[in-house]
């Protein structure tokens, strides 16, 4: 039988490249799928399928090592998770080993096996093919002979893999004896890097439960940040005296999305922070005095408005302070002005005050009724 030449399989892979693709875009759509069921934070998942030159190039380098390319060949379908933390990589391994048939013999943790001459720090490799449950639905079952190649790395091992590909030294042999210190050394901050990310994250973690205890205690004297600001309001105590003002005023109570929830934090504390409020014990009193204890049941203040409590508490706070218009549209959209002056109307009345929202001029008066120790010079 004669032998089938590199291009004559390029031909036959150029058919068939279209299930490839098909794959790919499914595995991809399925990984994300089963990372954000594991509650796996990833910074993204490439993807990409191999393309006709790159897949005949490598029969040709590599002519004796497949005698069925598109079977043997195992990079066809190719996947790249980048993490955020070293221990991720880990998880994310975990994970595609309970839901992938793992090829183990052509898996391999670069990392692991790095020789003491090779620069840098390598990926996870994992060479997969789908489950027998998987393969059995009918979604599947067209791609249930594909293997496909999945690498698993953190960003700082993606920005040196990435880096390192352009100065094209795979060892210390490789580089000019005046680069390979610099190399042996940037690549040592790189895994320490990884190293120190992974440690912030721990220390977050370990101030999160001491801020949720002192708060839960009633030990309030602690630095207003976004970690304590946190847990000042997931405390029960302190989140339904907001929650009441929202509900009894016109709105429901909304859980926001991670990533809105994160940017509502920051916009709240910039606004503390205008107010010259610097620990959990000057927001306590300042919310108590000023906020909490305002008689205010049945206004339309938030309209029906679905508002997370720390969106709700920045626009109490604003009205409270008779923002300036500039400083309002730092946080809320112009369209929205017209709202804010009426509930900056219905708050200093029910606050005894009497002020429109008329911006610095109307704050400084309402200042000298309320007796707020809290200045607004910024808003």
């Amino acid at each position: 039988m004669a032998e089938v030449s590199p291009e004559e399989w390029g031909t036959r892979y150029r058919a068939a490249r279209g299930t490839y693709q098909s794959m790919t875009a499914r595995l991809r759509a399925l990984v994300i799928d089963l990372l954000a069921a594991a509650d796996v934070e990833v910074i993204q998942v490439e993807a990409r399928t191999k393309d006709i030159d790159s897949f005949t190039e490598k029969i040709i380098r590599k002519r004796s090592k497949y005698a069925d390319p598109l079977t043997d060949i195992t990079d066809i379908v190719g996947l790249r998770i980048i993490t955020y933390y070293v221990e991720d990589v880990a998880r994310v391994g975990e994970l595609i080993r309970s839901e992938f048939q793992v090829d183990e013999a052509n898996s391999i943790d670069k990392a692991a096996w790095q020789d003491p001459d090779r620069f840098g720090y390598a990926s996870v490799h994992y060479v997969v093919s789908l489950s027998p449950a998987r393969q059995r639905l009918s979604e599947w079952r067209p791609y249930a002979k594909i293997r496909a190649e999945v690498q698993v790395r953190t960003a700082l091992q993606h920005a040196w893999a990435a880096v390192n590909h352009k100065l094209d030294y795979k060892s210390a042999t490789e580089a000019p004896p005046e680069l390979r210190r610099r190399l042996f050394r940037l690549s040592a901050l790189f895994e320490l890097a990884d190293e120190q990310f992974s440690g912030l994250r721990d220390a977050r973690v370990r101030i999160e439960a001491q801020y949720a205890t002192e708060v839960e205690d009633g030990q309030l004297e602690i630095p207003l940040d976004e970690v304590s600001l946190a847990a000042y309001l997931q405390d029960q105590r302190h989140r339904s005296r907001v929650e009441r003002i929202v509900t009894g005023n016109g709105g429901r109570i909304e859980e926001p999305s991670s990533r809105k929830l994160a940017r509502d934090r920051k916009d709240l504390l910039k606004v503390l922070t205008s107010i010259a409020i610097s620990t959990v014990a000057q927001l306590d009193e300042y919310l108590t005095r000023e906020i909490f204890a305002v008689p205010l049941e049945g206004s339309p203040l938030f309209r029906g408005n679905d508002i997370g409590v720390e969106d709700a508490l920045t626009w109490i706070l604003l009205a409270d302070q008779q923002a300036s218009q500039d400083s309002f549209r730092q946080f809320y959209t112009p369209e929205s002005w017209g709202n804010f002056l009426d509930d900056v109307q219905t708050w200093h009345q029910a606050k005894g005050t009497g002020q429109a929202g008329t911006g610095q001029a109307g704050t400084d008066q309402a200042q000298d009724k309320t007796g707020s120790p809290y200045g607004a010079a910024t808003l």
